[in-house]
C-alpha cells in the first residue's frame, strides 16, 4: 500500500493554500497527498494516526517567542495558529519516530521545536550571505551547498549539491539533538537531520521545485 504524507499547508487571507509542485512531487515519488489544516494541539493524534509520513513546508516565519526572542524590525508576517498547529503535528510524529521532512520555514520550524534559534533577517543580521536572493526561478539552482556525512547524503547520493534556496530567514543556533548536514558556502546551515530518529531530516532549500532538475538533484 502506498504511504500516506501529511503536508502542512499556508494560511493566506483566510484561505489554506499549498503549491501544486508539492502534492505532485509526492505523487511522483509513490506516495498519497493528504493536506492538513490548523487544528487545535489536542486535534492532532486522530490525525497522525492517519498518515504515514509529515512534511512540513515553507511559508511565513515562525513567532520569536518560541525561540525566546523579540521579534527584529525586518520579520515579516507570522501566523501563531500555524506555528501552534505545526508544531503540535511535529511533536506527535517525532515522538512516534515518524519519517518527517521539513522544507524552508519546515526546517527552521524543526529547529525551533527541539530547542534552536533562528536569524530573524538574514539581509540586515548576515548581510554577505546570498541566499536570501532570488537571483531565478524556483525551478534553477543558485548556489552550492556542501553535505556531510549521514542520511542527507545517502539520500541524495552526492557531498555537494547546487540549489535553490531562497529566504529571509535561517538557522542560527542548531538544536543541541540535531546534526548541521548541509551548509552553503556562505555558512548558512541548509540541512539538519536526528542521528537517532529513523527519518528526521530538514533542508532551507526547496526540492519540490526540483523535481523535474534530475541531473541536479538526483
Amino acid at each position: 500500500m502506498k504511504p500516506i504524507i501529511g503536508l502542512t499547508m499556508h494560511g493566506v487571507d483566510k484561505t489554506s493554500q499549498i503549491n501544486d509542485v508539492y502534492i505532485q512531487s509526492i505523487i511522483q515519488a509513490g506516495g498519497i497527498p493528504i493536506c492538513l489544516p490548523y487544528i487545535a494541539g489536542e486535534d492532532v493524534i486522530p490525525v497522525i494516526n492517519k498518515i504515514d509520513g509529515l512534511c512540513l513546508i515553507g511559508g511565513y516565519d515562525i513567532d520569536p517567542r518560541f525561540f525566546d526572542q523579540d521579534p527584529h524590525p525586518n520579520m515579516g508576517v507570522t501566523v501563531k495558529m500555524r506555528d501552534e498547529s505545526e508544531l503540535a503535528y511535529f511533536y506527535e510524529a517525532f515522538d512516534r519516530d515518524m519519517p518527517i521532512l521539513g522544507i524552508c520555514r519546515g526546517h527552521q520550524l524543526i529547529n525551533v521545536a527541539l530547542g534552536g534559534t533562528l536569524i530573524q533577517d538574514i539581509p540586515s543580521q548576515k548581510p554577505d550571505a546570498i541566499c536570501h536572493k532570488q537571483l531565478s526561478p524556483r525551478t534553477e539552482t543558485t548556489h552550492k551547498v556542501t553535505i556531510y556525512p549521514g542520511k542527507l547524503r545517502e539520500i541524495t547520493g552526492v557531498d555537494t549539491i547546487f540549489v535553490n534556496s531562497f529566504h529571509h530567514q535561517a538557522i542560527d543556533r542548531v538544536a543541541e539533538e540535531l546534526l548541521e548536514c548541509a551548509v552553503s558556502s556562505d555558512g548558512i546551515v541548509e540541512g539538519l537531520e536526528h542521528p537517532f530518529k529513523k527519518y528526521c531530516v530538514s533542508v532551507q532549500w526547496h526540492p519540490e521545485e526540483l523535481a523535474i532538475v534530475k541531473d541536479e538533484y538526483a
